[in-house]
């Protein structure tokens, strides 16, 4: 992952209660269902490593279940975003991203809405990524590239994602 800057002047900490205070989709339970093979693809691959479908591993929260609109002064083009918020003891297992298979030029983009926690685990490819700062902006340097992340600590853990890609 490429470290681009740091927005933390642009993370407005009423977002970030708002996540912090809100249920969200309990992913993968509460969720949409895979509607694409590339997707099926990667819930079967969790399948067959003993993951459940009906478990909750984190939760996510998009335009559609926010009282907030997002508007990106570091991102053009088409793009997509969603938050995901991790409580202790959730975590998302190891994938690729099924959309950045097939949007063209995909691009994914990493930012944590809080500072690094204790606990708090990011992994991309073969690198842990911890100590960062909330805003802080990262790209992924291969955007098919395998990640996860994990909350082993006592606080929880939110970040923006987003994906830009050309029509």
């Amino acid at each position: 992952m490429q470290y681009i800057a740091n927005y933390n002047h642009w993370v407005r900490q009423e977002w970030v209660d708002e996540i912090l205070n809100s249920k969200g989709w309990g992913r993968p339970a509460e969720g949409k269902k895979p509607d694409s093979v590339e997707e099926e693809r990667e819930y079967q691959r969790a399948r067959d490593a003993g993951y459940k479908d009906s478990d909750i591993y984190f939760y996510m929260f998009d335009k559609t279940n926010v009282s907030f609109t997002l508007e990106f002064p570091f991102i053009t083009g088409e793009y997509h975003w969603w938050i995901t918020k991790m409580m202790p003891g959730n975590f998302m297992p190891m994938h690729i991203d099924p959309h950045t298979e097939y949007q063209a030029n995909s691009q994914r983009y990493w930012m944590p809405w809080q500072d690094w926690q204790p606990g708090h685990i990011f992994m991309y490819e073969d690198t842990v990524t911890t100590n960062y700062a909330k805003g802080d902006l990262y790209c992924y340097t291969n955007s098919n590239g395998l990640h996860g992340a994990a909350n082993i600590g006592y606080t929880p853990r939110i970040v923006l994602q987003i994906s830009t890609y050309d029509r």
